[in-house]
């Protein structure tokens, strides 16, 4: 049998379609998008807080402060301060009787709250983008396609500019449009929008200027090295500039160079805020050529010391998801343990100038009845609902831990041993729930130690810190009940859009005269006041039902479901 020659038949190959762009945004086929995705939460938590913020300031301070009389008094009160104190927030002398409107006000008590919170979140962000990838080994996957290391970087620092930038823009509409909603004209209250985005420029180019710091040493120290080392230059040059203790320390100060950048109040110094994002501009292009120049994962060890192996996670399905919490419960226990104690020790000598400010005190007492602001307790409990919002967003990301055993991949391998799906998830609960004890533990401790020089009664300090806690159980359930019956994918979101939707309802009501049933919707209001030793019993039951109710549904949903690929 004869067969005869012929050219080969040749098989196409295969065709790859292209992606739309739109698909690209969304997170498929690009780095810059995927990035873009996997920032969602920290998008909603940044824009929530930083809008947030700007809505109920305006609102609560233009209710306070309402009339000529009462600004007159702010003046006052803050220049009988110390002038280190008064400098290290804002420069009240270059307002001068600007301080008393809004934008005065809020720049010299917020603005630093506002500047430092999003150059955290930056160096946190950027110091993990690349080096945090690397250590962990997820980032040799992304190196292994045909995209350059240097590509890398830029889609990657690329998205996080994007998010950052859209906070941005979020915080500077909210800022005019509260300012119009909320204040009084005649007192000059009203910001305009080129106001607002001289401020949002300011906050974000002082964002971008550690961030970039973080970034171009996190390939030398790695991550938890380069987010140390920024965190505390940002910390040390914001403390030398605003003491003016003078030398090379102020010299290199990014709030130094805008000291005279006031934009809420009118007052712009452009160049200096140019210089900052100039740095900022060269800072992260250094971080992106070092990167591009290093081994991946290959640092100096410059880390933070290692948890004990007893926390490690081996010894069952709590201790494991436990010990994937505990860094984070850690940290966010320290970082609102400082910011606690801070506060404590400064409440005292708020209530001592205001014990002959009858004016002022009537003023605070028409807004916010039931509380004392002639004593230290009564301050600390008006502050503490400034850290709700903390409390709720620590407690999303630790759900956000506990639902990236679906949403990373893991959890076909975690079901692979004798563990059933339901014992998964009351597993994953509990240990957010320890996480939640435990950063509720720190921040008591410390607000308790500032409570001893703030004057207040250091008893009702420790045990109404435990309301903080105890909110987080709650927002813990909300999220494990929606990852369980719906989607681990969009739990966290729904967890941080509930503690955003309540810290808006629980402080914009009163300032609105809202009916009292609108803020009775905010968990938050069921507290009563713990940090005076007043407790609402009903509202500790009611969120402790929802933590527990809320796993042991999440429990019944995954069964009812297939598991996500």
């Amino acid at each position: 049998m004869a067969t005869s020659a012929g050219t080969p038949r040749q098989v196409a190959a295969p065709t790859i379609p292209r992606l739309s762009l739109r698909s690209r945004l969304v997170g498929l086929g690009s780095i810059y998008g995927k990035t873009i995705r996997d920032s969602r939460l920290s998008f909603i938590i940044a824009a929530g807080m930083l809008g947030g913020l700007s809505l109920v300031l305006s609102a609560a301070i233009g209710t306070v402060f309402p009339t000529p009389q009462a600004r007159l008094e702010i003046d006052r009160l803050v220049r009988t301060m110390p002038a280190s104190m008064v400098n290290l927030f804002g420069n009240a002398t270059l307002m001068g009787p600007k301080l008393g409107t809004l934008g005065g006000y809020m720049t010299w008590k917020y603005g630093a709250l506002f500047a430092l919170g999003t150059g955290l979140w930056s160096i946190l962000a950027l110091s993990d983008t690349l080096a945090g990838e690397a250590g962990r080994g997820s980032l040799d996957f992304v190196a292994a396609a045909p995209f350059g290391k240097r590509r890398i970087a830029l889609e990657k620092l690329a998205a996080h500019l994007t998010v950052l930038w859209l906070a941005m823009a979020v915080m500077a509409v909210l800022l005019s449009v509260a300012s119009n909603a909320f204040g009084d004209a005649s007192l000059g209250d009203r910001i305009p929008l080129i106001s607002s985005v001289g401020f949002a420029l300011w906050v974000g180019f002082i964002a971008m200027c550690f961030g970039g710091l973080a970034l171009a040493l996190a390939p030398l120290l790695g991550r938890a090295g380069s987010a140390g080392v920024a965190g505390i230059a940002m910390v040390v040059l914001w403390i030398a500039s605003g003491l003016d203790v003078g030398g090379p320390l102020v010299t290199i100060s990014p709030f130094y160079w805008t000291a005279n950048h006031v934009p809420l109040v009118g007052i712009y110094d452009w160049p200096g805020l140019a210089a900052v994002g100039i740095v900022a501009i060269v800072l992260l292009a250094i971080g992106v050529e070092v990167f591009t120049r290093r081994d991946l994962g290959v640092t100096a060890g410059l880390s933070l010391p290692g948890l004990p192996k007893q926390v490690l996670g081996v010894h069952g399905p709590i201790s494991r998801a436990f010990g994937d919490q505990l860094p984070r419960a850690l940290a966010w226990g320290i970082g609102m343990g400082l910011m606690g104690a801070l506060l404590a020790s400064l409440v005292g000598s708020f209530a001592h100038q205001l014990s002959g400010e009858t004016t002022l005190i009537r003023t605070f007492n028409a807004v916010f009845p039931g509380l004392d602001f002639a004593t230290a307790g009564g301050w600390l409990q008006l502050y503490v609902s400034l850290f709700y919002i903390g409390a709720g967003f620590a407690a999303t990301t630790f759900v956000s831990k506990w639902t990236s055993d679906e949403t990373d991949g893991r959890l076909e391998e975690v079901l692979s041993v004798p563990l059933s799906r339901a014992r998964w998830v009351i597993s994953g609960g509990v240990a957010a729930i320890l996480s939640v004890v435990a950063m509720t533990v720190i921040v008591a401790l410390a607000i308790g130690a500032g409570s001893l020089a703030g004057g207040a009664t250091t008893g009702d300090a420790l045990l109404g810190s435990a309301s903080l806690g105890i909110y987080a159980i709650a927002i813990v359930g909300i999220g494990v009940a929606v990852g369980g019956v719906w989607r681990t994918s969009i739990a966290a979101e729904v967890a941080a859009l509930v503690v955003i939707a309540t810290y808006l309802v629980d402080l914009l009501a009163p300032a609105l005269k809202a009916p009292d049933w609108v803020r009775q919707l905010a968990l938050t209001a069921h507290f009563g006041e713990p940090m005076v030793g007043r407790w609402d019993a009903a509202g500790v039951v009611a969120c402790l039902a929802i933590g527990a109710g809320g796993i042991l549904l999440g429990a019944w949903g995954v069964t009812r479901r297939d598991i996500a690929r």
